[in-house]
């Protein structure tokens, strides 16, 4: 381009020839590469777009188990609560703190005795079965001597 002296721009003509089939096949081989650089781009992001929601898949199928579990353990905990609950609406709670000491005392005082009965039931399973134990192995004993006599 040229500048005139009142301001305007000229364009300055190419004439024809090779100079100008060689500035189209430059112009048209530019075009072709900044065509073909935003399909690649365009391709690159539907990749990326692929890709990403792939692992948004995956993220959500993963929060979803967590969401999951969450609720599985909020209901546990809402059927302990309730649980506990019909265990204080139905148990008889004694007044007083006194009476909830006599309760917590008679309560250990039934368990020592179970635990003693039970003690004492096993030391007697224990002591009945501890004969007959020694005199069945003693009775084994004897049939082997005679079955070792009765070979020779």
């Amino acid at each position: 381009m040229d500048q005139e002296r009142d301001g305007h721009l000229r364009v300055l003509l190419v004439p024809a020839g090779p100079v100008a089939g060689f500035a189209a096949a430059a112009a048209a081989a530019a075009a072709l590469a900044h065509a073909s650089a935003a399909a690649a781009a365009a391709a690159a992001a539907a990749a990326a777009a692929a890709v990403a929601a792939a692992v948004a898949a995956d993220q959500l199928r993963v929060l979803l188990l967590v969401l999951l579990l969450l609720l599985v353990l909020v209901w546990l905990l809402v059927l302990l609560v309730l649980l506990l609950l019909l265990l204080v609406v139905l148990l008889p709670v004694p007044a007083g703190p006194a009476a909830g000491l006599a309760a917590a005392a008679a309560a250990a005082a039934a368990l020592a005795h179970a635990s003693a009965a039970a003690a004492a039931a096993a030391a007697a399973a224990a002591a009945d079965a501890g004969p007959a134990a020694a005199a069945g192995a003693g009775a084994d004993a004897a049939d082997g001597q005679t079955a070792r006599k009765a070979k020779a």
